[in-house]
């Protein structure tokens, strides 16, 4: 019987998965809403989870095909804590092998969705990656196999470096420029303009919901959907809007470093993978700019590697090289396949 992987993008917005033949032909696909069980709790993780595999799983089975591995890249996948709770969530949703409920006949991986971005830029799975989407990550892999990741938690503890921490930046800039506190900044313009408002102190209402603010059933963007108006703030110019950028990819670099120090040595050429879509969209290079600037002040020989396709190319990835016997893909298939999931997205 054929085999079929089984690979998993899951985020705060949305969670992809899709159904790849062992020879590397796109099966079928699936999506849902958010699938972090840190925000949903455990039951809601499993129903998003489910809502994917679920139908996969009957494609592969009607294509006579079984599951040879699967790999998820799951947002609120950061701690022992986490991996335990959702290991046992896919093990639960997998088939199951001769073993029983807790032997899935499928060898499986579960990580941090940010090491779907390193898997996707690199030929071995080996360097550093640092992801910037709603939030910013950093992952390393090492020549040993060890992984790590450096922040991506919360940022209550410190982290940040993705869209929600650019425009939470940007508002607190337009609100010090209010009154004399900050520099002016074009940004000031763009928000009022996006959030149909006349005065800056208005943007209390826009940010703030609940009781004499914005109502929470209305269609208004999320804060973090506001971060393109700090790049294109950026893109004319504005010093201030250029300063935010460059400060968030100085500490996502410095992340970078944390992460390198594990696996390499100073003089080591070894990739930076730069993914997600605040830096795979932004319409200026401040911020990825800085974060191999400053990656380079420890680490001069650092390859930058820009992800060129979407990350649930690195999860087949991960699933394809948890297969026994292994089965390697040509360069130019890869490149193919990347291009057929970068269409569904």
């Amino acid at each position: 019987m054929e085999r079929a992987l089984l690979a998993v993008d899951g985020g705060n917005t949305k969670t992809i998965a899709v159904l790849v033949g062992e020879e590397g032909v796109l099966l079928g696909h699936a999506r849902t809403g958010s699938s972090n069980w840190q925000t949903l709790g455990e039951e809601g993780a499993r129903r998003a989870l489910g809502e994917v595999l679920g139908p996969l799983l009957a494609e592969a089975d009607r294509q006579g095909r079984r599951i040879g591995a699967a790999a998820l890249g799951l947002t609120g996948c950061d701690r022992p804590r986490d991996q335990e709770v959702l290991r046992g969530i896919v093990g639960g949703l997998l088939p199951r092998g001769p073993g029983g409920a807790d032997h899935p006949e499928a060898s499986f991986v579960v990580l941090n969705d940010a090491f779907l971005v390193l898997r996707a830029g690199t030929a071995d799975d080996v360097g550093v990656a640092v992801s910037s989407g709603t939030g910013g990550n950093c992952v390393a892999r090492g020549p040993d196999g060890r992984r790590l990741q450096v922040g991506g938690l919360t940022t209550e503890l410190g982290d940040g470096g993705g869209a929600g921490d650019i425009a939470l930046r940007g508002l607190q800039a337009v609100g010090l420029a209010r009154d004399g506190r900050g520099w002016q900044t074009v940004l000031t313009d763009l928000l009022l303009e996006v959030a149909g408002l006349e005065r800056v102190e208005d943007l209390m209402d826009f940010a703030i919901p609940g009781p004499g603010g914005r109502d929470p059933a209305e269609d208004l963007p999320r804060i973090a959907d506001l971060a393109p108006l700090v790049f294109e703030a950026a893109r004319q110019g504005d010093p201030v809007c250029r300063r935010i950028l460059e400060d968030v990819g100085q500490s996502l670099g410095r992340q970078a470093i944390i992460a390198a120090h594990h696996f390499f040595r100073r003089e080591d050429a070894f990739p930076l993978v730069l993914g997600g879509s605040v830096i795979r969209r932004g319409v200026v290079e401040d911020l990825s700019r800085a974060v191999v600037l400053e990656t380079r002040t420890l680490f001069p020989n650092v390859r930058p590697v820009m992800l060129s396709h979407e990350p649930i190319l690195g999860a087949v990835l991960l699933a394809r090289d948890l297969l026994d016997p292994p089965v390697p893909w040509a360069a130019d298939l890869v490149e193919s396949l990347g291009r057929d999931l970068d269409a569904l997205l």
